[in-house]
């Protein structure tokens, strides 16, 4: 990946929901919601091993001291070391591909490390899907209604929506495997449906074990981060595309 994208880009055309989302996520105020504060939260976490490095060398440090050494990563950074931490870099040659590719290696993950009866439930349980594609302006009968997680994913893929999906799916996994818990009306559809479905004690009996061992970057934060950034910034695509469309005449 050559193109380099900063994250100020990226978060600028958020609204204050998105943005509060990511304030929660980063460690911040909920009122701490500008672009810059995020981003620089965002830079803290990425160079955790680098941070620490220089509070071994030093007595006092501050975020000013150390701006050349501990750089923002850019949005294509992020793809590549998570990729990497997940172990999926070898397939991953494009930003479509880290963005599919990234959250099914999430989902798959926190599977595994489910229960037998958790695991059916994802499988075989109904839920309402109609908040998901509503919040991305997705109006489709054959999508909606009542569906199963799998086989909301196989028709959101099926539809041209799978990365907008998969990772809203992910971020519910990710964030509870940590113990992170955001209010409802933060989770834009298919996130908060399936973490009501599996239920709060399920999703956090995961936060046992965490994703990530956190050994330099720290995954386990910053994950749930990455994943919210792929899911609103293609939940804005759609909701574009939607906007872009001329209205049909009945």
């Amino acid at each position: 990946m050559t193109k380099q994208t900063e994250l100020t880009t990226i978060l600028a055309d958020w609204d204050e929901r998105d943005k509060t989302i990511m304030a929660i996520l980063c460690d911040l105020d909920e009122n701490t919601t500008s672009t810059n504060a995020i981003t620089e939260q965002i830079r803290w976490m990425y160079n955790s091993r680098t941070r620490h490095s220089i509070k071994r060398n030093f007595k006092r440090v501050t975020r000013q001291d150390v701006t050349k050494d501990m750089p923002c990563p850019t949005y294509e950074v992020l793809l590549a070391g998570a990729a990497k931490k997940l172990g999926i870099h070898k397939h991953c040659t494009s930003i479509d591909e880290h963005e599919r590719y990234i959250p099914q290696a999430v989902i798959v993950a926190a599977l595994t490390k489910m229960n037998p009866a958790q695991r059916d439930r994802f499988f075989t349980e109904e839920f309402n899907a109609s908040p998901m594609w509503e919040a991305a302006g997705i109006k489709s009968r054959e999508i909606g209604g009542l569906r199963t997680a799998a086989s909301v994913l196989a028709l959101a893929n099926a539809s041209g929506y799978a990365v907008y999906a998969g990772a809203t799916t992910a971020l519910g996994f990710a964030t509870h495997a940590v113990g992170i818990t955001l209010p409802y009306a933060a989770y834009t559809g298919l996130s908060a449906t399936i973490a009501q479905l599996i239920g709060p004690p399920g999703w956090l009996a995961l936060a046992t074990y965490g994703f990530f061992k956190v050994t330099g970057t720290d995954w386990n934060k910053l994950m749930p981060v990455l994943l919210t950034i792929i899911a609103t910034k293609h939940r804005h695509e759609i909701l574009r595309r939607q906007h872009s469309q001329p209205e049909s005449t009945p």
